[in-house]
């Protein structure tokens, strides 16, 4: 993680072009799947729905370039859930999404909530290992429809109990 970085945790709907590219970028992959993601569908103006409703992105920079991007809102049960995680294609592996979890992470504990939780497809093993080395643990299964129609399998995570 060289250069200069920083994380916006309240990018607001300015923000919105930058992260729709971010996230078409990291979510493109899931069309070879099969199963493409209904990132795919959100559009700026969608976004900015989203924003306006209370949803709000979080970017991370790295000398002035978006490198990942989320979008979070606080659940019912006292919870901060993210969700849309993105890291451009050329960026991975570098530790940007460790970076924004633990940035969220923080956040939820300033802001008085009990951490964070998430959903993954199911059929990510890379991604449920990812966020289970930050702290997280699968606390319940499920299915989702997705934006696009699908009907996905999907695992809820979250803050692992601290004891």
């Amino acid at each position: 993680m060289n250069g200069r970085v920083t994380i916006d945790l309240d990018a607001g709907a300015a923000a919105a072009p930058e992260v729709i590219a971010v996230m078409h970028a990291a979510f493109t992959e899931y069309a070879r799947t099969g199963q493409p993601s209904g990132a795919m569908t959100e559009t700026v103006e969608s976004l900015r729905g989203e924003v306006a409703a209370g949803t709000r992105l979080a970017l991370v920079r790295r000398d002035g370039v978006v490198v990942a991007s989320a979008k979070h809102e606080r659940t019912d049960d006292g919870a901060l859930y993210f969700g849309r995680l993105a890291v451009i294609p050329e960026a991975r592996g570098q530790g940007w999404a460790g970076a924004l979890v633990r940035a969220l992470r923080e956040h939820a504990h300033a802001s008085g909530l009990a951490g964070l939780t998430c959903l993954v497809r199911a059929d990510e093993p890379g991604n449920i290992a990812l966020y289970e080395r930050l702290g997280m643990v699968v606390s319940g299964r499920g299915e989702r429809a997705s934006r696009t129609g699908a009907i996905l399998a999907v695992v809820e995570m979250r803050d692992a109990p601290v004891h």
